[in-house]
């Protein structure tokens, strides 16, 4: 058996004539890039067995998973393996010979360039203990994962592109991935956004832009939600009635974004200006990040505005009242259009409570292309800053 060290150089050297001298390939390996030798593999890509990347951080070039849509035992980690899917396994097979690459080097510029990087090549009986753990290794790599389909690899660099945004990288960019594409809002760029939105049977996009404005322009001008006055609450609650929408501000349909009218213990929370609810509105900033902790205290302040009562808050008023503050964050979910956020958003209707609903919406919202747009200019740049409130103009259903 031949042993010999390699650094990132020498390792590349070796890979490309491992790969136009051997007829199988079985890889394991974490990350990969758009490299020389990436070209090579595409070259070669009918001599692929097993060969599995990771997608950890996103640290693997989108263009090259790109690059292996379709390609028969080429695969992605899809699933989450509790830590960091780390190897660096490069295996080759012809009959009874094999040779593996086993070190540092991963399939990226740095990893067989400029980093300075150790492995050892290995070359040998393919019978050998030492090379049918190889093998049986990396094909149960290949279990974690999933073949690469156009999908996958459209999912994948939107999330990667997202990621890159952000100071801190999603660990395991696509675990579940399935599960977690909505099937048509998170599809979607701006583009079609605005089409469908525009396209709503239901809302007046004008009028309900100028209403989320003015439930905003009072929530910047007031210190807390208990200073606002009794028909200035309750129309952000959606409660209020017709007989109190006096003035140009409050003269309006209140009961868009979900009207909680027949929401009576809720009603008189509101009517009685309950401290807890007022607390929990205050603590999500007017402007900038919201984080999941901000929710957390939101829910845990909310769920004290109903302690003793019969009936308890939920879903529906909260996400009324967080809608109204932070139409750039939040979407009310209600009986007109829970069917439909159900099916596009991807969550089970009777799993959603206060404590699913930041995963289970928020969470899967972020993840699409038209919540991360740039801002447009004109007319558009209203509608983006208010894009999660008015979903609802996509998913309201008339009864």
């Amino acid at each position: 058996m031949k042993i010999e060290l390699l650094d990132a150089t020498s390792a590349s050297h070796s890979l490309v004539t491992l790969m136009k001298e051997y007829d199988e390939f079985y890889w394991a390996v974490a990350w990969a890039g758009v490299t020389d030798e990436g070209i090579e593999l595409q070259k070669y890509a009918h001599k692929i067995k097993s060969v599995t990347f990771g997608l950890s951080f996103c640290h693997t070039d989108p263009s090259f998973v790109d690059n292996l849509q379709g390609v028969e035992g080429a695969y992605v980690i899809t699933k989450s393996t509790g830590g960091t899917f780390h190897p660096k396994v490069y295996c080759f097979k012809s009959g009874d010979r094999a040779a593996a690459i086993v070190g540092s080097s991963n399939f990226t510029f740095g990893g067989l360039r400029k980093n300075s990087e150790a492995s050892v090549y290995v070359e040998g009986a393919a019978s050998s203990e030492f090379f049918q753990d190889l093998f049986d290794y990396t094909i149960n790599s290949a279990k974690m994962g999933e073949g690469i389909t156009k999908e996958l690899a459209r999912m994948y660099r939107e999330k990667a592109e997202r990621e890159a945004k952000k100071p801190h990288r999603q660990h395991d960019p696509m675990n579940e991935w399935k599960n977690q594409t909505p099937l048509e809002v998170g599809s979607m760029n701006w583009a079609e956004y605005v089409s469908r939105i525009n396209k709503s049977k239901h809302h007046n996009i004008k009028k309900s832009l100028k209403l989320l404005r003015i439930s905003q322009k009072w929530f910047s001008s007031e210190a807390s939600f208990s200073d606002f006055s009794g028909e200035k609450r309750r129309a952000v609650a959606g409660t209020l009635p017709e007989s109190q929408k006096k003035g140009s501000d409050l003269n309006r349909d209140w009961g868009w974004f979900g009207s909680m009218i027949g929401a009576g213990t809720f009603k008189n929370r509101i009517n009685k200006n309950n401290k807890h609810l007022a607390k929990a509105l205050d603590g999500i900033p007017n402007k900038g990040e919201i984080s999941p902790n901000h929710y957390k205290d939101f829910v845990i302040s909310f769920r004290k505005a109903f302690v003793g009562a019969s009936r308890s808050g939920g879903v529906a008023t909260a996400s009324r009242l967080l809608a109204m503050k932070r139409p750039d964050v939040f979407v009310c979910i209600c009986g007109p259009n829970i069917d439909e956020a159900s099916a596009l958003l991807g969550f089970k209707k009777q799993n959603l409570d206060l404590d699913t609903y930041w995963d289970e919406v928020i969470e899967v919202v972020r993840e699409t292309a038209w919540y991360n747009a740039d801002k447009p200019a004109g007319s558009e740049g209203k509608l983006w800053e208010s894009r999660v409130a008015m979903l609802d103009a996509i998913l309201y259903k008339e009864s």
